[in-house]
């Protein structure tokens, strides 16, 4: 009887053994993250319809938007995973007046819109070093607008009907004013066409694990200041498709000087 019940006891004290153990085992899946684009001016916040100085120039803008397009991030491995159908418009915009934009448009208002934010699910558990995102649209989908996948639309304004006579995105649009003394023109600064495809490489600060475990939070700047470095807005303040290598200058910038990380965690 006493070795029975010797028995029986020592069964016990191995189930809860074993039931505890069971408890603290954590199984990490898939994660997700998300990457912040933090729209700034220099050292100040950006904002729609603010006055900001830029050498002897006064910018007040009511727009800005762009493509981030094929985002991949990079493991500890050197390992790439590619965000499928992974294209955002990001954008920071008053209302749009979409009439005339595309004929293909009914009359339509684009609403005013800010974001800043997206959202990458489904990520292979691992330690990540670095992020590769592109500004614009790949050749693919550019040259036919009647493909689509992720956000990619017409129906947003972010097409143009003029540029060497084919129907294009827009890869970035930056618009408003430029003042110098008391003068004020219109602003326009946008990109687009194949050869303006660029793509970002950014590496973290310190390896982040992405998992199930926990929520990611990669929060990069956006110096829009940079994305004009080298032009002089107020004589050359309309940039397109007939301003090539202003534009090509816009485009380098956006890929080699406009962001930047700020944290990862």
């Amino acid at each position: 009887m006493k070795k029975l019940l010797s028995i029986i006891g020592l069964s016990a004290l191995l189930f809860t053994s074993c039931s505890k153990d069971n408890d603290t085992i954590l199984v990490e899946a898939d994660g997700k993250a998300t990457v912040s684009f933090d729209a700034v001016f220099g050292i100040q916040d950006f904002a729609l319809n603010k006055n900001f100085t830029l050498g002897t120039n006064t910018l007040n803008f009511n727009k800005l938007r762009y493509w981030v397009s094929n985002v991949v991030l990079v493991n500890s491995k050197n390992e790439e995973y590619k965000v499928p159908s992974s294209y955002y418009l990001i954008e920071e915009t008053g209302a749009i007046n979409l009439t005339g934009v595309n004929n293909d448009l009914p009359t339509t208002i684009y609403p005013a819109t800010k974001r800043e934010d997206v959202v990458l699910k489904e990520i292979p558990v691992g330690d990540y070093k670095s992020i590769k995102f592109s500004i614009g649209v790949e050749q693919k989908y550019n040259d036919n607008l009647s493909l689509q996948t992720g956000e990619l639309s017409q129906l947003n304004g972010m097409t143009n009907v003029s540029w060497m006579w084919l129907t294009s995105y827009i890869y970035s649009s930056l618009g408003g004013t430029v003042t110098n003394g008391t003068t004020s023109k219109t602003l326009k600064v946008e990109t687009g066409l194949n050869a303006n495809y660029k793509t970002v490489t950014l590496d973290f600060p310190a390896t982040v694990r992405i998992s199930s475990s926990k929520a990611t939070s990669i929060v990069l700047n956006a110096d829009i200041s940079k994305s004009i470095d080298g032009l002089d807005v107020y004589t050359t303040n309309t940039v397109g498709g007939s301003q090539a290598t202003a534009m090509t200058t816009v485009a380098t910038n956006y890929s080699t000087k406009v962001f930047s990380v700020k944290s990862v965690n």
